[in-house]
């Protein structure tokens, strides 16, 4: 009797364990089936002249596809520039297209770790210091003038790195702080002496005669740099994030590419609400990372370490870092990643794909 009740017992107990792993197998099968249990990431991008394939891609589901492939939920949002950033400060996005000189000084005094995982493009000629096309330009006659800019971003960098290459002291400048959107208005209505901008404000002033080009990025070349940040405990998570983002901008790059070139700038100026001539005018002022190896040339590219002086001299003039020091907000590829690292892992990833074994 007590053998006969053992044998049940251990059936049971074999075919209890044997239902249990079955049931976990279902569970788990229908979770990797079911498009609720993937993650949710976003990726925020403002309409600018050079990050208009992104909403190409967007239009065409290229970003889908990818997602898809690499089994994430994707969303890709289209927001104002500074909105981005804040959506990414509060943590409501993963990942946003910035400059260099705004992730610098937004992120490091908020102490958030980002990873840069593309260099998208360099200014080249894309953002200038425009005065009124009858004033004189000489630079003596800039001392005690006022110039309208947004604080404290890549205008603002722009500025100070042309006095100081004239000698002239900071103090000698008054800037008036102006949205981007209200540059060409104040420019035009005199109540500042000349303006820091970039496209499309800088082509709309320069291109009705308004204004003429005093200095512009293409004479700090590499200083001025577009870039794709994640934030760090996401890309850890989800490395599969940053292949979705990298595979979807060298898709449309390639479309940038030989007979497709002229469609697709077709597509780009349509959706930048622009003539095919204005769209292109204005992107031969910024130069695109436009094939993945020149990508990962330009992350690992040692010149951005050199240049990095002026830009610290930049952010620790105006105080935008808090108490961090500067070996803790920046880092580089092969370094131990500080609060804003560049990172070439996942594009040699991309250039390379493991192969599972």
């Amino acid at each position: 009797m007590h053998k006969y009740f053992f044998t049940v017992c251990l059936l049971f107990s074999v075919s209890g364990c044997d239902f249990l792993a079955n049931l976990s197998q279902e569970n788990e099968a229908q979770n990797q089936n079911n498009p609720l249990s993937k993650p949710q990431l976003s990726f925020a991008v403002a309409p600018q002249i050079a990050w208009m394939p992104w909403y190409l891609a967007n239009e065409e589901k290229v970003f889908k596809h990818y997602a898809a492939k690499y089994e994430i939920q994707f969303e890709f949002i289209s927001n104002d520039y500074q909105e981005t950033i804040d959506k990414f400060i509060s943590e409501d996005v993963q990942a946003i297209a910035i400059s260099n000189i705004d992730a610098i000084a937004q992120l490091v005094r908020q102490e958030i770790e980002v990873d840069v995982i593309l260099i998208t493009n360099q200014s080249a000629g894309n953002d200038a210091i425009l005065l009124p096309a009858r004033m004189d330009s000489s630079v003596h006659s800039l001392r005690g003038k006022t110039f309208g800019l947004v604080k404290y971003s890549s205008s603002h960098y722009l500025l100070d790195r042309y006095l100081i290459r004239h000698q002239i002291p900071f103090e000698d400048i008054r800037i008036l702080g102006t949205d981007p959107v209200d540059i060409p208005a104040v420019f035009k209505n005199k109540q500042v002496y000349g303006v820091v901008t970039h496209n499309p404000y800088l082509y709309q002033l320069t291109e009705a005669g308004a204004a003429k080009i005093l200095f512009n990025s293409r004479q700090i070349p590499k200083e001025l740099f577009d870039m794709i940040i994640i934030r760090r405990e996401t890309l850890l998570d989800y490395p599969a994030f940053a292949q979705v983002i990298l595979a979807t901008w060298f898709s449309v790059m390639e479309k940038l590419q030989g007979n497709k070139r002229g469609p697709t700038l077709d597509a780009l100026a349509s959706l930048a609400s622009l003539s095919r001539r204005q769209y292109e005018e204005q992107l031969a002022t910024t130069l695109l990372n436009d094939s993945s190896i020149k990508a990962l040339a330009a992350i690992r590219d040692r010149r951005i370490k050199k240049l990095m002086r002026h830009i610290r001299y930049f952010i620790e003039r105006h105080k935008l870092s808090g108490e961090e020091s500067f070996t803790n907000w920046v880092s580089y590829p092969g370094r131990t990643p500080a609060i804003i690292h560049f990172n070439g892992q996942p594009l040699q990833q991309f250039v390379v794909p493991q192969i599972n074994k």
